[in-house]
C-alpha cells in the first residue's frame, strides 16, 4: 500500500505519523518547505479539547507530546474594553478536557518530528496524472533543485496541503470563497510575562474585538476583528497605527489595563509593519476526488472561518479520525475508494456542524451583528450546550 501526502502540516502530519507505523504501508510525504523553516514563524492558536480526545484515541503519544509544547486553554472570557464582564465559560463546564495554547512552530514542529524517515523536505506534488478510477495515481513532484521527478504507483494521495493547495483545483476545480465582512489581523507580542494576562479572553469595543492568551516564553498571542465590506479589500487605512487606536478606544477613553497594554502593542507592531492581516472566509466542502484515490483534509477541504479556533483543531480531528479509518481498513482488507468515502461519511455531519457554529458564533463581530446581550448569550445554558457538542466526537 503505498500512500502519498502532499503538505505536511496539521492534518497531513497527523495521517504521516499514524500511517507510517502501520506495517505493509509506504508513506511518501512531500513538503514544499525545509524541516526548520516553521521554527520561528507563525503567531499561536488555540486548539480545542476535540483535537486531544481524538488523539487520544488515536494517537496519545503525539497528544502527550503536544501537552509537553504547550499551555492549557480553561476558559473562554468576554469583557468589554473598559473591564465589564460579558461572559465566562469554563471548559470544564462543557469539555472532558482542557485545550491547549500554543506557537504555530511547535505545533508543526510535534507533528512532524516522528516523520523524518518519510518527509521529503523543499520537495513539492506539482500535478497528479488520475489513473482510471482503479488503479494507483502517478506524481509529477518538483525536487528542492528544481529538476521534475515522476512518482509512480500511488494507491492514495493525502492532498493536505491548505486552503491554498494546488492539488484540488487541479482535480476538482477551485472552491467557492465566502467571506464574512471582517478583518483580522494577528501578531506576536513579548511582554516577559509582565502583563497580568494568561488564559484565552476577549474585549469588545461594539463589533472590534481583541482576543489575546499568554504563550511560553514571556509571550502573548493578540488576534484582533475589525467589520470590512464583505468581499472586498482590506482598506489600507484600517490598517495604520491611528486607525487601530479610534477602532479600540471607546468614546469615553476608559480602557481596563490589559486591553490598552495589548492596543499599545498592536499599535506599535503596526507602525513596524509587523501585523498580519486576512480576511475570514470559508470555501465550499470537498472531501474527495471523483475516483476516491484523492482525500482532501483540514482546510485543503473544508476550510472555516477561525472564530471558534477550529481549524487547526478540526485538521486534527481529520487526522486522527483518518488514522482510525485506516487502521480498520487494513484489518478487513482495504479498499480505497471505500476507506474514503467511509471517512467522509464518517466525518461530513460532524464537520458541517462546526463550519455552520463557527459563522453563527461570528455574529458579534460584524458590523450590524454586535450587541452586548449577543456577547452575554454565549455564557449561557444555550450556548453552552453547542459547546458541548464541538468539544466532543461522539
Amino acid at each position: 500500500m503505498r500512500v502519498a501526502i502532499s503538505g505536511v502540516g496539521v492534518a497531513g502530519g497527523v495521517i504521516a505519523t499514524g500511517l507510517a507505523a502501520l506495517p505493509g504501508v509506504e508513506v511518501l510525504a512531500f513538503e514544499r518547505v525545509g524541516p526548520d523553516d516553521h521554527a520561528v514563524a507563525g503567531n499561536g492558536l488555540n486548539v480545542g479539547p476535540n483535537a486531544l480526545l481524538a488523539l487520544d484515541r488515536a494517537l496519545p503519544a503525539l497528544a502527550d507530546r503536544l501537552r509537553q509544547v504547550s499551555l492549557p486553554w480553561r476558559q473562554w472570557r468576554a469583557s468589554t474594553v473598559g473591564g465589564e464582564l460579558l461572559a465566562h465559560v469554563p471548559l470544564s463546564a462543557v469539555a472532558a478536557s482542557a485545550g491547549l495554547r500554543i506557537r504555530w512552530a511547535e505545533l508543526y514542529r510535534a507533528c512532524r518530528e516522528h516523520n523524518a524517515g518519510v518527509v521529503r523536505y523543499r520537495a513539492e506534488v506539482e500535478s497528479v496524472m488520475p489513473g482510471d478510477g482503479s488503479g494507483p495515481l502517478a506524481l509529477q513532484v518538483r525536487r528542492a533543485d528544481g529538476t521534475p521527478e515522476r512518482v509512480d504507483g500511488i494507491d492514495l494521495l493525502i492532498a493536505a496541503e491548505g486552503r491554498f493547495g494546488g492539488i484540488r483545483p487541479q482535480l476538482c476545480g477551485a472552491p467557492d470563497i465566502t467571506y464574512l465582512g471582517v478583518a483580522n489581523f494577528r501578531v506576536l507580542l513579548q511582554d516577559h510575562g509582565e502583563w497580568p494576562l494568561d488564559d484565552l479572553e476577549q474585549w469588545f469595543n461594539g463589533p472590534n474585538r481583541m482576543l489575546a492568551f499568554r504563550l511560553r516564553d514571556g509571550l502573548v498571542y493578540l488576534s484582533g476583528n475589525l467589520p470590512i465590506e464583505a468581499g472586498q479589500d482590506i482598506p489600507e487605512s484600517h490598517k495604520t497605527a491611528a486607525a487601530l487606536a479610534r477602532s479600540y478606544t471607546p468614546d469615553d477613553g476608559v480602557m481596563a489595563p490589559v486591553p490598552r497594554q495589548l492596543l499599545q502593542g498592536a499599535c506599535r507592531a503596526a507602525e513596524r509593519g509587523e501585523l498580519h492581516w486576512s480576511r475570514l472566509q470559508e470555501s465550499t466542502v470537498r472531501w474527495c476526488d471523483g475516483t476516491g484515490r484523492v482525500l482532501y483534509p483540514g482546510d485543503a477541504g473544508h476550510a472555516m472561518v477561525p472564530t471558534l479556533g477550529q481549524g487547526a483543531t478540526t485538521a486534527i480531528e481529520d487526522g486522527a479520525v483518518f488514522v482510525d479509518c485506516f487502521r480498520q481498513a487494513l484489518s478487513g482488507g482495504l479498499s480505497v475508494p471505500a476507506l474514503v468515502r467511509g471517512f467522509e461519511q464518517r466525518r461530513r455531519e460532524r464537520v458541517d456542524f462546526i463550519r455552520q457554529f463557527s459563522w453563527e458564533a461570528s455574529d458579534v463581530i460584524l458590523a450590524d451583528g454586535f450587541s452586548l446581550p449577543r456577547v452575554r448569550a454565549k455564557g449561557e445554558a444555550a450556548y453552552r450546550a453547542k459547546l458541548q457538542r464541538l468539544y466532543s466526537l461522539d
